[in-house]
């Protein structure tokens, strides 16, 4: 039933055309075109004027040929930097960038699985319920478009994000609070080789303080991480300020106010113990959700799986996608993954086979039918 051909054609176009967030106008322009074309309407809302971008985030909306309640599907146009002047091509059995950009699978592969399943089924003449689109902007900076969305246009009550790396038929039913905090250490400048004693180091308070940090792997689903330090200045004059940058992820909520608190508290006193002082700042970014097996969007998704012949694995994430958005504010959704590889790298690639399976996982769905087992071409 899937025209593997005209699905690769389909998905790398959409690689070629530049998206970085915040950037995603020539995307939605040419996903409205397509989306239009296959009968649904479109709509654009005002997230672009909202936070300085381009363009907003479209819904899209398929009225059902069948019975059954509206399913949602979800992707995002954007995708990381480099992410302009993409080339795709097909090296061995995979579609690749030429190296110097990410090849956008993350999360064209996703448009594109969701185009060509609607194509399909129309072309087989199988029916579907309403068909619900949100395609958000600007995902890759935590999921800023779409907490902008309005969920209250969406009429249906289980979602798929298709948007995961690892192989098609595994399904992410948890995903992680992320709180990202900015430190900012203030010191005292004084001359470095006359008189350094009267100076207090901002670089030196701050890099203390990050050796007290317990970073990294806290525990099986808590993270924390510096990613950022930036000062700079002469070599002769005693640092007065220095930024930090971190991020606290945990699939417990409690934890999260557990060790940003811990974190707070071991900046302040190391800033207070050289004689300095720090302002933090924290910004709330996306919530965490956890979902069962048994919830409707996993039972489905899992059904449609093992129809077309693919193993089934539950799994949680420790990266956000719109499914926390969505959970967030009661519409179900899980997270399917998409068979892309080395994601957010220049060296991101995704097989022909697993994009082929994509597709074919996502028109199971829409159909909610066994007869998903045609040929690609």
């Amino acid at each position: 039933m899937i025209n593997r051909e005209r699905l690769c054609r389909t998905f790398m176009d959409l690689c070629s055309i530049d998206s970085e967030p915040k950037g995603e106008r020539l995307m939605a322009d040419r996903l409205t075109e397509i989306l239009t074309g296959l009968g649904f309407s479109v709509t654009e809302d005002d997230t672009g004027e909202r936070i300085g971008g381009s363009a907003g985030n479209l819904f899209a909306r398929l009225s059902g040929s069948g019975p059954g309640e509206p399913l949602l599907f979800s992707c995002h146009m954007d995708r990381v930097v480099p992410g302009t002047g993409v080339k795709p091509g097909v090296q061995g059995g995979y579609i690749v960038s030429d190296g110097t950009t990410v090849l956008g699978a993350d999360d064209a592969c996703g448009l594109a699985a969701i185009i060509e399943g609607v194509t399909a089924l129309g072309e087989a003449g199988l029916t579907h319920p309403t068909i619900e689109l949100v395609l958000t902007v600007a995902e890759e900076l935590a999921l800023l478009g779409g907490s902008h969305f309005d969920t209250g246009k969406v009429s249906a009550r289980a979602g798929f994000v298709v948007d995961a790396a690892g192989p098609v038929g595994e399904i992410v039913l948890s995903a992680p609070e992320q709180v990202k905090f900015a430190a900012t250490f203030h010191g005292k400048s004084a001359h470095a080789g006359f008189a350094p004693e009267e100076g207090v180091s901002a670089i030196q308070a701050a890099a203390v303080a990050i050796s007290r940090m317990k970073l990294l792997r806290i525990d099986e689903e808590t993270t924390a991480n510096i990613g950022s330090i930036l000062a700079s200045g002469p070599t002769n004059i005693v640092p007065e300020r220095c930024e930090l940058q971190g991020e606290v992820r945990s699939l417990d909520p409690a934890k999260v106010r557990a060790r940003m608190d811990e974190l707070i508290g071991v900046m302040e006193r190391t800033a207070a113990e050289f004689g300095g002082v720090v302002a933090i700042g924290v910004n709330p970014c996306y919530p965490s959700y956890r979902l069962g097996e048994d919830s409707p969007p996993a039972r489905m998704a899992a059904r449609a799986a093992e129809r077309i012949g693919v193993p089934v694995r539950f799994k949680p994430t420790g990266g956000g996608s719109d499914a926390n958005i969505f959970n967030s504010r009661g519409l179900e959704a899980v997270v399917l993954s998409c068979g892309y590889e080395k994601v957010h790298t220049t060296e991101e690639r995704i097989s022909l086979e697993q994009l082929e399976l994509l597709a074919r996982w996502v028109a199971a769905i829409m159909a909610g039918s066994g007869d998903e087992t045609g040929s690609c071409g």
